[in-house]
């Protein structure tokens, strides 16, 4: 499906959409510090560097979605929360507007949990209304960036809506994970020190790790009323878009407890306080580490950063988006992915329990896919599998596949979800549950499997080969 992105950002929002199958062909920014950025990430999407309210409706792209979140200094507690009265705010009607001019099928709108305060649910209550107008069933929810996988408390409010026409049932998703992931996981591998700039230095080119540059500023007095940092073991503070409000690393000595709004150093371990940098911040806000920041100026990286949907929670988003659109059968004539095969098995092995449970836990079973051996490529995909055979030794389970097409991901983003990745690029492909299948289901006999025991290499085959046919 194709889908347009407004106040785009560096396109964290889009990636996810991209991971999910979408293509984002058109986007639209005010800001110009983002746009190296966001075109070096994202070489495949006209970008437009254009104030919103000049864009006329017949110059954007026919499409099936808008994604995008309006400006949220107007709602966020941290600014002055003018609202409606900011022209921030207004830029939301704004969106409504061409909304309602193209009638996209479905739209995706995200702002901060301060637009749901009561001084604003009157507004709030009145942008539902337009928005159902406007001829949408539009649903929204609070939702925690850290029950989807991101190693974060980030709660951000999501309105989604589905053109009435189509009758689509919509569900928000379901919480990917039971525990949060911790900033050992997502940041433990990151040992290299960064380079340190202040306020007005221009950045140089980091060629130990890529944007792993932080902040030297001093702490104003607005960093004293709270405490900014989380241990190893914890996820972190949200990512703010203002860089000199940074959370700390965890590296970072305990900040002391003096009183309400009142939190103060250590004194005697003053230079052991650093902010997070900007790839650390990148890592917390999913993005991988082959998304390169392209900007001299290190707050604007960090403000981009801040202000983005956090990648993964962009990509649950967008696939419970598509399985609401599959239910209606229009997505097959929509969706550009492989073909599914309903004989089709992919067979991988795994290594131990902690392998399989892993599997079974991130619904995700991945293979290489940079050229080392046993390595499988997208175009190798031509038709879709539906199944997958997990086996190890003489022990084998079949697992039915999601039909969305495999997506590439780095070692890092396995690496955050527990998996022992040692490599740089792997094809991933989604179980649809994680129940066994059954033999009444497949029609044969699993007591003795066909496939080949000592094949350490993943590899194709079809459900008639792998199990014996019933009469």
């Amino acid at each position: 499906m194709d889908v347009v992105s407004f106040f785009a950002g560096c396109g964290g929002l889009d990636l996810g959409f991209e991971q999910a199958g979408f293509q984002v062909v058109w986007a639209n920014e005010f800001e110009p510090a983002v746009r190296y950025t966001y075109l070096k990430n994202h070489p495949n999407t006209e970008f437009v560097l254009a104030d919103i309210n000049t864009i006329s409706p017949s110059t954007i792209p026919d499409c099936d979605g808008f994604i995008g979140g309006p400006p949220c200094q107007s709602w966020s507690v941290a600014g002055k929360q003018r609202g409606i009265n900011d022209e921030r705010g207004k830029l939301f009607l704004t969106y409504i507007r061409l909304i309602e001019a193209k009638k996209p099928k479905f739209f995706l709108i995200e702002n901060v949990k301060g637009i749901l305060d009561d001084k604003f649910k009157d507004v709030f209550e009145d942008f539902l209304v337009r928005l159902d107008s406007a001829g949408y069933d539009v649903k929204w929810d609070l939702l925690d960036a850290v029950n989807y996988r991101v190693p974060q408390n980030r709660e951000r409010v999501f309105i989604i809506g589905f053109r009435k026409d189509l009758h689509i049932c919509y569900k928000f998703p379901m919480p990917t994970c039971h525990e949060p992931i911790t900033l050992a996981r997502a940041l433990g591998d990151i040992n290299e020190e960064p380079m340190r700039y202040g306020d007005k230095e221009l950045l140089k080119n980091n060629t130990l790790r890529s944007n792993h540059d932080v902040l030297t500023s001093e702490y104003g007095s607005f960093y004293y009323r709270g405490n900014r940092r989380r241990g190893w073991n914890q996820p972190s503070f949200t990512i703010h878009a203002t860089a000199d409000n940074i959370p700390l690393h965890p590296s970072s000595p305990k900040m002391m407890f003096f009183g309400h709004e009142n939190w103060k150093f250590q004194q005697d371990k003053i230079g052991d306080y650093r902010r997070l940098s900007v790839r650390e911040c990148a890592r917390i806000q999913t993005f991988p580490d082959r998304f390169i920041f392209e900007c001299d100026n290190i707050k604007a990286i960090y403000k981009m950063i801040g202000n983005a949907v956090p990648p993964r929670m962009a990509y649950e988003l967008a696939k419970s988006i598509y399985a609401a659109m599959k239910d209606r059968q229009e997505v097959k004539s929509l969706m550009r992915h492989p073909n599914r095969h309903d004989s089709n098995v992919l067979v991988g092995y795994y290594k131990n329990e902690e392998h399989y449970n892993l599997i079974l836990q991130n619904r995700l079973y991945f293979v290489r896919s940079d050229g080392r051996n046993g390595s499988i490529f997208k175009q190798d995909c031509a038709m879709t599998p539906k199944y997958l055979l997990l086996h190890h030794g003489s022990k084998a389970d079949i697992f039915e596949l999601d039909e969305e097409e495999p997506v590439l991901a780095n070692g890092t983003f396995l690496r955050t979800l527990g998996f022992h990745s040692n490599g740089e690029l792997y094809l991933c492909f989604n179980l649809k549950n994680c129940t066994i299948c059954t033999i009444e289901e497949l029609g044969g006999n699993l007591a003795h499997p066909n496939y080949d025991k000592n094949n350490f290499a993943p590899y194709f085959t079809t459900l008639e080969k792998v199990i014996c046919k019933t009469n």
